[in-house]
């Protein structure tokens, strides 16, 4: 019997080929598929992939085109996991580790480079803009809202079919998260955020077609759900506010 490789060098192998296959296919090619012109957009967006993602270095990084950036994201999460699931690093250890290097590293390059009267290290000021915290707050609140609005409609029961996508989303997540450990998650989610939507952005149009026919499919039987089963359910009477 062929023996088993070790996760460490499956993961290698997977990056590798991954990163092969990107490098050989344009980023902004699209899909030679012109009867999918007239296609309704997945989830009714008038925006393309990228300017949905940001339209910035993220959306560039996320689409491949900015390759160099890509890859060292790509590799750098993979040498991550490898470090702290396989060899049993922890996360607090190797942050406090690398950022302890770095300081002593600037801190004897800025003292040699003023006893040299050399440049001093090119480290940019850090520091948050009060125009980027509030930004970020105010995005931060808007989503939190959303999430306490739809937590309310359905510990109400306002929507049967939101309760449903509730229940099918914490499932799935419960499911999931019972697969790997967090870091292994991470991990995934982020080669899945690297390749996903640039799949989608390179075939865009033949998955919105696709994927028009399955919605228009589960709304027909949800519809059918609804007549025979979820409309027989009785429901509490909607209580009826006094004018004073």
């Amino acid at each position: 019997m062929s023996e088993q490789k070790p996760a460490d060098a499956l993961v290698a192998e997977t990056v590798a080929a991954v990163v092969d296959n990107i490098q050989n296919v344009p980023a902004n090619q699209s899909a030679p598929a012109d009867k999918y012109v007239s296609t309704p957009r997945l989830f009714g967006r008038k925006q393309s992939i990228h300017q949905v993602l940001g339209g910035g270095t993220t959306a560039d990084v996320l689409l491949w085109r900015k390759k160099h950036l890509s890859i060292g994201l790509l590799v750098g999460a993979t040498l991550a996991w490898i470090l702290l699931e396989k060899t049993g690093y922890k996360l607090v250890s190797v942050v406090s580790n690398v950022t302890l290097f770095l300081v002593v590293i600037l801190f004897v390059w800025s003292n040699l480079a003023v006893l040299l009267n050399r440049a001093l290290p090119p480290l940019p000021e850090l520091s948050l803009s009060e125009e980027f915290v509030i930004s970020t707050a105010n995005s931060v609140r808007l989503e939190l809202n959303k999430a306490l609005a739809i937590a309310h409609d359905v510990a109400l029961g306002k929507d049967f079919k939101l309760f449903l996508k509730v229940i099918a989303v914490l499932w799935i997540a419960s499911t999931v998260g019972g697969w790997f450990h967090l870091l292994t998650l991470l991990y995934i989610c982020i080669v899945l955020a690297q390749t996903l939507p640039f799949i989608y952005d390179k075939y865009e149009d033949i998955i919105d077609d696709h994927a028009n026919r399955i919605s228009e499919q589960a709304q027909a039987y949800y519809k059918k759900l609804d007549e025979n089963v979820f409309s027989k359910i009785p429901r509490a009477p909607v209580k009826e506010k006094k004018n004073q």
